[in-house]
């Protein structure tokens, strides 16, 4: 298959289920980044998520099926493991970080996604590996970053703030 044919801009869960478009979580970044700018204080910030990680089942290297962090899902719709997402507030410009997997990894996991591909997959701005995460941000120059931390009120366990290289050197925010 091609870029353009598996690339679809939908979240698919398989034959026969709704094909939800990645608009959706567009919307959803869109409609925060509303209500965010409504605060003068927060103009010029940007949010950053990170979604689920991959885990393995004991010491072995079998990994359970993932199921994608909540909110990440829902500003991003994204379903593999391991990636950030940042949205700038003043103009809603959204980027997805992703692992930089090295080439042998395919032997495992099939062909390894170009950013092009997650960029057309999910509908967002702009796609960059991982370690260039700080370098981005940096060349956004935010006044702060807007974290996520709370406790779950159902299930009574706290939502895990964001953690990448560099995030000490700006000020953050997580609630608001």
């Amino acid at each position: 298959m091609s870029v353009d044919e598996d690339a679809r801009p939908y979240f698919v869960m398989g034959e026969h289920t709704l094909d939800v478009p990645m608009k959706l979580h567009e919307e959803n970044r869109k409609r925060v980044c509303q209500e965010l700018y409504k605060n003068p204080n927060l103009q010029h910030s940007v949010i950053v998520l990170q979604g689920g990680e991959s885990t393995t089942l004991y010491c072995s290297d079998r990994e359970p099926v993932f199921r994608q962090e909540s909110y990440f899902h829902w500003a991003f719709g994204v379903l593999e493991p391991d990636c950030y997402g940042a949205i700038e507030v003043h103009n809603n410009r959204s980027h997805l970080f992703v692992p930089k997997l090295p080439e042998c990894y395919a032997v495992w996991m099939g062909r390894l996604h170009s950013l092009e591909y997650f960029k057309k997959r999910y509908g967002v701005d702009e796609v960059h590996y991982i370690p260039d995460m700080k370098d981005v941000l940096s060349a956004v120059k935010p006044e702060v970053l807007l974290t996520l931390h709370g406790k779950n009120s159902d299930s009574g366990k706290d939502t895990r703030e964001a953690v990448f290289e560099g995030i000490g050197e700006y000020d953050l925010i997580s609630s608001v």
